[in-house]
């Protein structure tokens, strides 16, 4: 896979020489490449919307031209077709959209809604051992590098011990019950920002992972002793009492089935908010079928339910979570 990413970039590279080169000999008449670029750039979005719902906005449009920029038009238009052609989990793909997506996210994010999802949890451990599953599911949607995965995972644990069904360990983690399960599911559409999720290591400075993370939660990101590649940077990382019931995934939110189904959570806050109108129904709809009955959807501030009629508000002070109702109703 990184293979091909490097002779994809090594492609790109290649063509902007020969376009530097062009350019130097006089060869193109800009009226005629600014035409032309301009309709190559136009069937490009409209693939990156069928490809990931992605909104083309001014901005992605700027951000775009500015990374092909150098690249001969030419080269642009076979490279355009050449993607038309290939599926959306191709490298190239992903690469592109890599560079589109925004990734700013951050641990105990939106505390209103997670002090919400603090009431949920222990009434869906309730049930699920009145039930015999004696399991959470959870699913972070658009997890970015992991720090609402492993928010939830740690949410979860808490609510099991505080239900009986978890025990503190000596390492300040907490531990479940046999036969007790917690599996928490993490996924992005970047393969990138998977790779540092699983590495589960987070730096301390500047505007960092932790900084609105409540002193109670401190104990589960141990700092990390320094070495050559840290320097003197500060980093933490997740207690591996968590880490072993997280696990992340690279996933379109635009595929037709969800990751995972039965889940008891599913969270997606500031992904949304990012993609078209028919992107977000079709999310949507992937979310349900991912959800079982009286499972919650979590949602960010400014996203609204696509279907309202399929859930059941529960308010909590200053946000809102959405209990799937069961189908026969």
């Amino acid at each position: 896979m990184f293979g091909r990413m490097e002779d994809s970039l090594r492609d790109l590279q290649r063509a902007m020489a020969a376009h530097r080169k062009a350019l130097a000999a006089n060869r193109m008449l800009p009226g005629e490449d600014a035409a032309m670029r301009q309709r190559v750039m136009h069937r490009l979005t409209r693939d990156i919307e069928r490809i990931s719902g992605i909104e083309i906005t001014e901005m992605i449009e700027g951000k775009l031209a500015r990374v092909l920029s150098s690249v001969a038009i030419d080269e642009l238009e076979r490279w355009a077709r050449r993607l038309h052609v290939l599926p959306g989990n191709d490298p190239e793909w992903l690469s592109l959209i890599e560079s589109l997506t925004v990734h700013e996210t951050f641990f105990h994010r939106d505390r209103a809604q997670l002090a919400l999802l603090g009431q949920i949890l222990p009434e869906l451990a309730i049930a699920a051992a009145r039930s015999g599953r004696r399991r959470l599911r959870l699913w972070s949607a658009g997890c970015a590098t992991g720090e609402e995965a492993y928010t939830l995972a740690i949410l979860a644990l808490r609510a099991l011990r505080d239900a009986g069904f978890a025990d503190q360990s000596p390492d300040g983690g907490i531990v479940c019950r046999a036969p007790w399960q917690l599996d928490v599911l993490g996924t992005d559409i970047s393969r990138l920002v998977l790779t540092q999720a699983r590495a589960a290591i987070y730096s301390t400075e500047g505007l960092s992972a932790f900084r609105d993370l409540p002193h109670e939660f401190q104990r589960f990101f141990p700092i990390l002793p320094k070495s050559r590649e840290s320097g003197e940077i500060e980093r933490r990382g997740v207690l591996p009492a968590v880490r072993r019931h997280v696990r992340f995934r690279q996933f379109n939110l635009l595929a037709a089935l969800p990751p995972e189904t039965e889940c008891d959570v599913v969270l997606c806050r500031n992904v949304l908010i990012y993609l078209t109108a028919a992107a977000r129904r079709d999310a949507q709809a992937v979310f349900r079928q991912a959800l079982r009955p009286g499972g919650y959807l979590l949602l960010g501030p400014t996203d609204t339910v696509a279907d309202p009629t399929a859930y059941e508000v529960r308010w909590g002070t200053g946000a809102a979570a959405y209990a799937l109702r069961p189908r026969d109703e």
